[in-house]
């Protein structure tokens, strides 16, 4: 079974004091791969895709940055690709290639970015942000590469990816540790740092002040049986990162169905993929770049999981936390998840930058889906008459309706809490009508 260092629980409570990883321990099914063969085509990643055309011919600086795929330019590396399942837990079991099922122990992806990293400077799309450290950026877009397979008898089923995104503007967000010894030697250095991704274990989040939470539906469109895909998303607002700070991005999987202990997922229900780059190729360990312990010059980009074990409040020193890729002993297989993050520095578009292209930039509701409460945004260029927003059920019966703002500029409408279910809101401004649909959960 693989090897994980654990950490002492005393330093998982403090931003400041560090300590060093004690004996070796052991943690369930950590290197265990689903072997089914599917294509892959990373020359259709946005994040490996060269974007300086659009950085040269405009004023803006943009780019898609992945830390994996930017390791792999910088050094001119080869790495594997390797997948796994996503699951909110272990009730559901899946098939290892070993034909036999077994619980799934992958349940959370944490992927920790400093976007500042020279691994991103080797390509103008994505070497501005080093090169203006202290500048403010925007992260208006996300991907995911993965697969997705549904077999589930209902194929209405809306399963979604929960996305969560924050930085360390609160220094408590991302709590400092270090490995020393056999481990940090592994790296070619006496102390390897790292910041912690935090974790709730009574309610299965990620756990951080400030953080920005929001769903992404799947549905049969998004279906990819027989090649990894790449899920590409706008978040419903830009995440403004002030400068010089980290970035973790987390994805959990939410089916939309009901599923029992031991069900076999992928033969009855639909199931998710997660992709991730072994740096250097199977029995290697990933590079590490070298720094004064938990210094601000130190690189602290890193993949992470959350394990069954610490999903389930059994995993020692690792309760409450994910487990950075360094953590393991080689081999270890999911080094660099392929989630990407799409950066801007034009602060100045505020929502209209990512609103459906409509009359008056009606964007769709935040949270979507959602339980109590959620926002819809639209703005006018002039002055209307009269805007009326309207709520209606699957049957086109008019739950609620209500005058809105009708002024230049953007306005914000609150939606109440509903009985679960699809509903249609439509805001018609002097006539003009635009219609969106949401789910109440």
């Amino acid at each position: 079974m693989k090897k994980i260092y654990s950490l002492l629980a005393a330093v998982l409570f403090t931003s400041v004091s560090f300590a060093q990883a004690p004996a070796a321990g052991t943690m369930s099914f950590p290197d265990k791969k689903v072997t089914t063969t599917r294509t892959f085509d990373r020359t259709k990643m946005k994040a490996a895709k060269q974007s300086n055309l659009a950085a040269k011919t405009t004023s803006v600086n943009m780019g898609w940055f992945n830390y994996g795929t930017a390791i792999e330019s910088l050094l001119g590396l080869t790495s594997e690709l390797n997948s796994n399942y996503l699951f909110p837990d272990s009730m559901g079991y899946g098939e290892f290639g070993t034909g036999t099922f077994a619980p799934i122990w992958v349940h959370h992806l944490g992927e920790l970015v400093d976007f500042r990293s020279v691994a991103f400077s080797a390509d103008a799309s994505t070497n501005w942000v080093a090169a203006a450290p202290t500048a403010p950026y925007k992260i208006d877009s996300m991907s995911i590469m993965y697969a997705y397979t549904r077999n589930h008898p209902n194929p209405n089923i809306v399963d979604t990816l929960v996305v969560t995104v924050y930085n360390n503007n609160i220094a408590a967000n991302l709590p400092g540790a270090y490995f020393t010894g056999a481990t940090a030697a592994s790296y070619n250095t006496d102390t390897l740092s790292i910041k912690l991704v935090k974790y709730t274990q009574a309610a299965n989040v990620v756990n951080a002040s400030g953080k920005y939470v929001f769903k992404v539906p799947l549905t049969i469109d998004d279906t990819a049986a027989v090649e990894y895909r790449e899920k590409a998303f706008k978040l419903p607002i830009p995440f403004t990162n002030p400068g010089g700070k980290l970035v973790v991005g987390s994805v959990m999987f939410k089916p939309g169905y009901t599923y029992t202990l031991t069900q076999q997922i992928d033969a009855t229900a639909n199931a998710f993929f997660f992709t991730s780059l072994e740096e250097q190729g199977a029995g290697t360990f990933p590079n590490f770049f070298d720094c004064n312990a938990n210094s601000v010059a130190c690189d602290f980009s890193a993949s992470s999981t959350l394990t069954q074990d610490g999903r389930y409040n059994l995993a020692g020193g690792w309760n409450g936390y994910f487990v950075p890729s360094y953590a393991y002993t080689a081999p270890y297989s999911f080094e660099h998840h392929l989630i990407s993050f799409h950066l801007t520095d034009d602060m100045t578009t505020g929502i209209n930058a990512t609103v459906a292209q409509n009359t008056f930039g009606l964007t769709q509701n935040f949270p979507n889906p959602y339980t109590k409460e959620s926002i819809v945004k639209y703005n006018l260029a002039s002055d209307a008459n009269s805007a009326l927003f309207t709520v209606t059920d699957v049957m086109g019966r008019i739950v609620s309706s209500e005058k809105v703002g009708t002024t230049t500029g953007t306005h914000s409408v609150k939606l109440g809490a509903y009985a679960a279910g699809v509903y249609y809101y439509s805001l018609n401004v002097d006539g003009n009508v635009t219609t969106k649909k949401m789910i109440v959960e």
